[in-house]
């Protein structure tokens, strides 16, 4: 039987862009060819959102809401006496609106859904909000991106300043919103491992399906040039880790490596890079804006090494496997490579430490039979994790849960 569902999503879904939204895309691609009527809301952030079409025929219904922008203290604070939730959910872009949530009463009296899926957590504030609006046979799901308390645990404990208050009030409002879920989906078992530790009564509620690539347009080059020495990094800066990511290398590495390979070069590329990422920039150095699939294809493509010295968040990098699938060998810090379990020094390299991190980058620079080895090593990984597959696993997900729900709710 095929299935009603309604995504709200953090950011527009488009065919074009990096990160997260091209998971979601993907998500919705493949359900629509597997039979399913998908409605969407989503936020549009700028005239490339307004304008894109890539996911009509893909969708019943799309319904785009002009975002917010960033909002004042003032008003976030405003919003936190009169919503009680966390300034973190209330900032702006990507956080609260009032016409999202408009949007979803108003669907909710004209259509059934089989299921509502929040991608991100963000969104799972507007189930949280209207939990009693949604009728007891539709599935409510939150899509887990990533855990925001175990994120900001990571960043407070790298230095950042963040009060323990703060830290209780993000924790109480993320773990009511879960517990409010009738299904929690996480991107890696490790994932689902971190929300146990936090309650151990979401368990029965969390179901692992995982990040894919697109297997069709990720390939390896039709012809390479292995004469360079190009490292590249790849990431949506409006996501802090991928800044972070980037300052680890240049801070850590990057002396270490120009030392060995004095030709190499460290391409960081990807959406709106900020001014502390542009002003690292030097003629080996290059910091620049990427965001359409054929620019970051080409960038997998003209490069000898991926890195991914990432040190926050969690989730799964998606990133990670579009370079594999293209045939690029990686080094990845442990957290980096979270969720595909990859053979060390067989499928990637994984390091703990920067001098070790620097060591793997440094020998792959150097040795051409390496990188091609770890490079076929790593594409058959990448395959492994196609986008068709991980559909499947959401439809199965999806359908447990109407008919395990529906018959308790009869």
């Amino acid at each position: 039987m095929n299935l009603n569902l309604l995504f709200i999503t953090k950011l527009l879904p488009r065919a074009d862009i990096i990160g997260g939204p091209i998971l979601v895309y993907h998500r919705i691609k493949n359900l629509s060819s597997m039979g399913h009527s998908i409605t969407l809301i989503a936020p549009a952030y700028n005239d490339k959102d307004r304008k894109d079409k890539s996911l009509n025929r893909f969708c019943e219904r799309i319904i785009k809401i002009p975002s917010v922008g960033e909002r004042p203290l003032n008003e976030v604070e405003e919003l936190h006496r009169k919503l009680n939730r966390p300034r973190l959910f209330l900032t702006g872009d990507g956080g609260y609106n009032e016409k999202i949530e408009d949007a979803l009463k108003s669907l909710l009296k004209e259509k059934h859904f089989d299921a509502i899926i929040a991608e991100y957590s963000m969104m799972g504030q507007y189930i949280e909000a209207n939990y009693d609006l949604i009728p007891r046979d539709t599935v409510a799901v939150i899509s887990v991106h990533e855990c925001y308390t175990k994120a900001f645990e990571l960043r407070a404990g790298k230095g950042e300043d963040i009060s323990k208050e703060a830290m209780r009030e993000l924790f109480n409002y993320e773990f009511k919103m879960y517990r409010r879920a009738d299904k929690i989906l996480t991107l890696t078992r490790g994932d689902a491992d971190i929300l146990r530790d936090y309650d151990p009564k979401l368990g029965e509620k969390i179901r692992v399906v995982p990040h894919g690539v697109d297997t069709e347009f990720f390939t390896p080059p039709p012809r390479k040039n292995w004469d360079t020495k190009s490292i590249l990094y790849l990431g949506n800066f409006q996501h802090y880790p991928n800044v972070d990511a980037v300052k680890n290398f240049i801070s850590y590495c990057w002396g270490k490596v120009l030392k060995e390979v004095p030709d190499a070069k460290f391409y960081a590329i990807g959406f709106n890079p900020p001014e502390e990422l542009l002003n690292l920039r030097s003629d080996n150095v290059i910091v620049k804006q990427g965001g359409s699939n054929e620019d970051v294809r080409k960038f997998y493509w003209e490069s000898d090494v991926f890195v991914a010295p990432i040190e926050l968040g969690t989730g799964f990098r998606g990133k990670i496997l579009e370079a594999q699938a293209c045939g690029l060998p990686v080094v990845a810090t442990p957290l980096a490579a979270f969720g595909m379990n990859p053979v060390n020094g067989k499928e990637m390299f994984i390091a703990d430490d920067y001098d070790t991190f620097s060591e793997y980058v440094v020998m792959l620079l150097k040795d051409v039979g390496l990188r091609k080895k770890i490079g076929m090593n790593a594409l058959a990984l990448a395959r492994r994790f196609d986008h068709r597959s991980a559909a499947k696993k959401l439809e199965q997900v999806l359908k447990e849960a109407r008919d395990t729900d529906g018959s308790q709710s009869a």
